[in-house]
């Protein structure tokens, strides 16, 4: 089982974490192989990123990206490691024929040997609709058209054969501008018509929670589908910019993050986040937990 992240030197730890979570749900331990690729990290990172992984009995390649050839690419506030996948193709190894690939702000809460064997009926890849409120800016007509590529299934031949990685890049040098996401909208643009649909429970998006609870319009026909994501999230994904390493993180998943840091060699430290709020953030706080607490309640473990 090939998985493939992306991280420079700040976001390895937060890599680490998403390892950890998949080990620890992992039936095959010994079957895994990630792939880190990464514009370049100290060997010490490196070091302990290995040592977390292999004495688990997984394998971990932490693979250096000539960043060159994405020179002059604008990735907004995501940095130049969310474009590496892009070149992945380049780097894996030819023995890789089909991927998972996972963002670094995930946690995994099952065995990811189902989602692996997953069909891809022709199509390149897999992944799961992009959500968004009724009032999101950017929001699609059709939100089915559009997926969020934080976890994806990939048939790598077919991405080399049909070149999406470079068709991507040409993409983005053409219209980048005008892209909010540009790596994902890049993606959305190639693969057009060549994905097929993830169940979303395979990356639980937040926007799940108001969807179901304000019955967004543009949701409807995947009211059942988001109920039963939030019952049994496999992935979670911490979309936007308040992830959970972050004090002001409300998100009813921060504790178990958390919680799986202390398997790597970054653990985090709730009591220092918590302390590096004012008062004031500390009582906006304590009125958002009854919502997050209830949202938490609604998994069922």
């Amino acid at each position: 089982m090939n998985i493939v992240l992306c991280a420079d030197e700040s976001y390895a730890r937060y890599g680490a974490v998403v390892m950890a979570s998949v080990i620890a749900h992992a039936i095959n331990i010994e079957q895994i192989r990630f792939f880190m690729l990464t514009p370049g990290m100290s060997e010490e990172t490196k070091n302990c990123l290995r040592e977390s992984v292999e004495r688990s009995g997984a394998a971990l390649d932490v693979i250096n990206i000539d960043v060159a050839a994405l020179q002059g690419f604008k990735a907004g506030r995501f940095g130049i490691a969310a474009l590496l996948r892009l070149l992945m193709h380049r780097y894996l190894p030819a023995d890789c024929k089909r991927i998972i690939y996972l963002d670094c702000d995930l946690l995994v809460r099952s065995d990811l040997s189902e989602l692996w064997s997953m069909p891809l009926n022709g199509h390149t890849a897999a992944a799961t609709i992009n959500l968004y409120s009724s009032s999101s800016r950017g929001a699609r007509e059709l939100p089915d058209d559009y997926f969020n590529s934080g976890v994806m299934l990939v048939d790598l031949t077919a991405w080399r054969e049909k070149r999406v990685g470079e068709r991507a890049l040409a993409c983005l040098e053409r219209e980048g501008g005008n892209f909010r996401y540009p790596d994902q909208d890049a993606l959305n643009r190639v693969l057009e018509g060549d994905w097929c649909w993830l169940p979303v429970e395979w990356n639980f998006q937040p926007t799940a929670y108001a969807a179901v609870e304000k019955r967004y319009p543009h949701l409807v026909t995947h009211m059942a589908a988001l109920e039963t994501a939030i019952r049994h999230p496999r992935i979670v994904h911490f979309i936007g910019s308040v992830k959970p390493w972050h004090a002001k993180c409300v998100h009813p998943f921060q504790e178990d993050f958390i919680t799986y840091s202390r398997h790597t060699a970054w653990p985090i430290d709730s009591k220092a986040l918590a302390s590096s709020l004012s008062w004031t953030e500390r009582i906006r706080m304590a009125f958002k937990q009854p919502k997050t607490r209830r949202r938490r309640r609604l998994t069922q473990t």
